[in-house]
């Protein structure tokens, strides 16, 4: 599989990240808390916001970092490394788990996105992201 990092100098809290989604026109929004234990330049309650733009679908799904370890996803850990935020550039079946759709029009050339969370696996399919900090 070939795939880039996309979280330079930030991650999600690695203990309660506290995930939530909202889904606005074509566009997905998660929010998550940023990890200030490791990275100084953020402080508790500090958030991280994804915007994924032009969404066609994504799954938020229960595989934890137990889960992942233990073979439960549907990517091995030999293939990408758990516990950080990857654009999948080839060698993945596009087809995802159980799927929310955002909006079924959007087509064309999207980009495929994997954020490995504590207890969470999030996937998407969107045209392109954005993030944002949101200090507390």
């Amino acid at each position: 599989m070939n795939y880039k990092k996309l979280n330079d100098n930030w991650n999600a809290e690695p203990n309660a990240p506290e995930v939530s989604t909202i889904i606005e026109n074509q566009k997905l929004v998660i929010e998550f808390r940023l990890n200030y234990f490791l990275f100084n330049q953020f402080s508790a309650g500090d958030k991280g916001r994804l915007t994924f733009i032009d969404c066609s679908r994504y799954h938020l799904g229960i595989t934890n970092d137990e889960g992942y370890y233990l073979g439960q996803y549907r990517i091995g850990q030999n293939d990408l490394p758990w516990g950080e935020f990857y654009q999948i550039l080839s060698g993945l079946n596009r087809e995802f788990p159980t799927s929310t759709v955002v909006n079924e029009n959007v087509a064309g050339d999207l980009n495929h996105y994997i954020f490995f969370f504590r207890d969470n696996t999030l996937e998407v399919e969107a045209r392109e992201y954005l993030f944002e900090i949101i200090k507390n």
